[in-house]
């Protein structure tokens, strides 16, 4: 075996993002709330970028002058589909953002990250090298001309305040904290509140410890789930350790049972389902119609659960025309006391309703015109103004950086204001991309806007991507936890992508395929409800070929059960 030594070279390619190009990256799938949180971090760790003020955007405040090159570069960030229509998609908008240099210089700069990252290229990040980098003063930033601030101040939510609600500040969340931890100790179950009633009852200490054992067993359903025979035997127990004089008897037992069935909500202390509705029946009206056959039904409840109508009415001696009315009266009764007594309990543990905020708001343009209706509905897209985050350069600190300057201070403020300046531009890009998608999705889903779920359209992002100029990655990046209002509700930019199934009249969305199987059965007639080969059968009459399996599967999706469970037989 021998040894040797040598120098070889080898030629490989890899793929490297720069800290640049990872952060666009992250910021495009980030949710409005993650965006505010990831810019609020920025702002905590980079004293050059600073957040525009209100009092900033209307010319006020000290720092309203800026040029557009160190604040948010952006026009109202909206769309109308007349716009998209009359040019090319990627023109519509456009898909590059303009950068300046030091020197005023403007260079295009592809926003698609992802591109650029399957390509390999690489970018040093750097523009604001030693070699390019002069002197800041307050002239060069002071343009009124040039001035964009990243709002839309013109933008009215109001048809959307009923679904969508605007962030609470933090002064009030503070507080609802503090109140929330306050009364979370105070929250009742329904052992609680029994508890309370029988504080008003004159027990003695015997049955006050039986009461304790049957409350103790009490589910969260208010049902008690100790069996009388196994606590009369430690009853027994504990009176021969302690040599109690006189030992607890069942009927004592069963007496307290009764006095704990007499508490409120009606019900509760049952052992089961029959004798929950059996309280509840004793405490109604005498003169009730149909009383003495709904009590008849409870004492076949094995026969009334399973639906054996022969032998219920061969127990009971009832007909079916007795059944009938019998049953709608059990059902106003309440199956689950405990239950319905904590949903009627303010529960402070847990925290306060949060609305989604819209990241795109749809909004319909009705033009002026003779025109049929349906030709005169148009729609305009734009970014929701209240998601979107205004900032821009701190021109007091920039103006302190000087060239030619290797100080570590002159450094520190160096590479600050260029990571600033990257952000600004990173959140632009994201910005302009999410408008674009959410434009090209609206322009291919317009019957869904107008006609609802059943007219959904199939969709898929390499569509989506080659309409827009993007790459699919990029696409489902930005539809990642981003939330559109349209007038048939709030729905996820996901929700627009779907399968598609082929029928007669060309291909068809597998969200409008559920939606009309929903619709189906909604219709249907409870006591014949349609089973999956008839469902199969009607759509397949509106030309839609899909097999029994398939319509299956969509409704176990929806959680819907067959046609079994569905049917009612009364």
């Amino acid at each position: 075996m021998s040894m040797s030594f040598g120098l070889a070279t080898t030629l490989s390619t890899s793929q490297k993002l720069t800290p640049q190009m990872q952060q666009a990256i992250k910021l495009l799938q980030l949710s409005s709330l993650e965006l505010a949180q990831e810019v609020q971090a920025k702002l905590d760790s980079n004293p050059l970028l600073k957040r525009i003020e209100d009092d900033e955007e209307y010319g006020d405040g000290e720092g309203s002058d800026s040029s557009v090159n160190d604040s948010m570069e952006t026009a109202e960030h909206s769309l109308t589909l007349d716009d998209w229509n009359q040019t090319t998609a990627t023109d519509a908008f456009s898909s590059t953002t303009k950068e300046t240099d030091e020197y005023g210089a403007d260079s295009d700069v592809d926003i698609d990250i992802d591109r650029l990252a399957i390509a390999g290229l690489e970018t040093n990040g750097d523009p604001a090298s030693d070699d390019n980098l002069t002197d800041f003063d307050a002239a060069a930033y002071n343009d009124d001309d040039n001035v964009t601030d990243y709002h839309t101040d013109n933008y009215s939510t109001d048809n959307y305040a009923s679904a969508a609600s605007s962030p609470t500040t933090s002064i009030a969340q503070h507080a609802n904290e503090d109140f929330d931890s306050y009364q979370e100790g105070t929250s009742a179950t329904i052992q609680d509140h029994v508890r309370w009633q029988l504080n008003f009852k004159r027990l003695s200490d015997t049955d006050t410890l039986i009461a304790e054992y049957l409350i103790d067993s009490m589910d969260e359903m208010g049902f008690v789930r100790l069996d009388i025979d196994e606590l009369l035997q430690s009853l027994d127990t504990m009176a021969s350790f302690y040599q109690w004089e006189e030992r607890v008897e069942r009927d004592e037992i069963l007496a307290v049972l009764r006095i704990v069935q007499s508490c409120d909500p009606l019900g509760v202390g049952a052992r089961d389902l029959s004798e929950c509705l059996a309280l509840q029946l004793a405490r109604l009206d005498p003169s009730t119609a149909y009383l003495k056959e709904a009590h008849a039904l409870l004492s076949a409840s094995e026969y009334l659960v399973s639906n054996n109508i022969k032998a219920l009415t061969e127990y009971t001696g009832l007909t079916p025309e007795d059944i009938m009315p019998a049953l709608t009266l059990l059902r106003t009764l309440t199956p689950l006391p405990g239950v319905v007594f904590q949903k009627n309990q303010p529960d402070y543990a847990q925290s306060p309703d949060s609305y989604d905020i819209p990241d795109v708001l749809v909004t319909p343009i009705r033009r002026p015109t003779g025109l049929p209706d349906a030709q005169e509905a148009g729609w305009q897209v734009r970014l929701n103004p209240e998601t979107l985050p205004k900032l821009r350069v701190n021109q007091e600190y920039a103006s302190l950086v000087k060239r030619g300057d290797d100080s570590p201070d002159n450094q520190y403020l160096r590479d600050n204001l260029t990571d600033a300046r990257l952000f600004i531009r990173s959140i632009e890009e994201r910005n302009q991309n999410l408008l674009k998608v959410a434009t090209s999705i609206v322009h291919h889903q317009q019957a869904f806007l107008q006609q609802g779920a059943t007219a959904m359209q199939p969709l898929v992002l390499k569509v989506i991507a080659d309409e827009v100029g993007l790459h699919e990655s990029t696409v489902s990046r930005l539809t990642t936890s981003k939330t559109i209002l349209t007038p048939q509700g709030l729905f996820s930019l996901k929700h627009f992508f779907s399968s598609h199934v082929s029928s007669a009249d060309g291909d068809i969305s597998s969200t409008a395929i559920s939606a009309m199987i929903k619709q189906l059965i909604a219709d249907e007639d409870p006591k014949k409800p349609l089973s999956d080969s008839r469902i199969k059968e009607t759509l397949l009459a509106d030309g839609i070929d899909i097999a029994r399996r398939t319509v299956a599967k969509y409704r176990e999706a929806m959680n819907i059960g067959s046609s079994t469970q569905r049917k009612q037989k009364y």
